[in-house]
């Protein structure tokens, strides 16, 4: 009898925009919680296996703030989380992991603080969570845009998110095996 695969990795990248009061209330604020959010699809919807993957620091249910939950992903090497960008000029906070999650319940974890960024930013923003197989080359497995207070699973994404969110995750590996050596 085979072994059922173990999920892969997702890369994920988020762009949310937000003046500076904003940010640091956001990194501030307590990291919202997945059961907060009622629109999660199924596993099998989301195309995840069942298997457990990795569980270490992804989301830390002790993190009282963004900040630290950011903290513990960006001290996690699994997770290949470069420093995280945000530009004050652009109004921009950038997040991208290279290895987010292979596991339903991890990804949870994941998305539901980037989630409460919603009540943050501003409400005409552009801005979205993509996570996606194989560092932005895979199948898009969680598109979520952020807008009016709200984030949602949102259907096919444009273009030019899937395009940013590539640029970014490759950023990201150059940036790592440069630190690397």
């Amino acid at each position: 009898m085979s072994q059922p695969a173990v999920p892969q990795p997702l890369s994920l990248y988020a762009r949310f925009t937000l003046d500076l009061q904003r940010y640091q209330a956001y990194m501030d604020s307590a990291p919202a919680h997945p059961s907060e959010f009622g629109d999660w699809p199924s596993p099998a919807q989301a195309g995840h296996g069942e298997r457990r993957g990795h569980a270490e620091a992804l989301a830390d249910p002790q993190a009282t703030t963004v900040a630290e939950m950011i903290k513990a992903w960006r001290q996690d090497p699994w997770t290949g989380t470069p420093p995280v960008e945000y530009d004050e000029l652009r109004r921009e906070l950038r997040i991208v992991m290279l290895q987010a999650s292979g596991h339903p319940i991890e990804l949870l974890r994941v998305l539901g603080p980037l989630r409460g960024a919603a009540g943050f930013n501003d409400a005409e923003a552009d801005d979205f969570v993509l996570a996606f197989d194989s560092r932005g080359s895979g199948e898009v497995r969680a598109y979520l845009t952020l807008g009016d207070g709200l984030s949602r699973f949102d259907g096919a994404p444009p273009r030019h998110h899937l395009d940013e969110a590539r640029r970014h995750l490759d950023r990201a590996a150059a940036y790592l095996r440069e630190r690397a050596g």
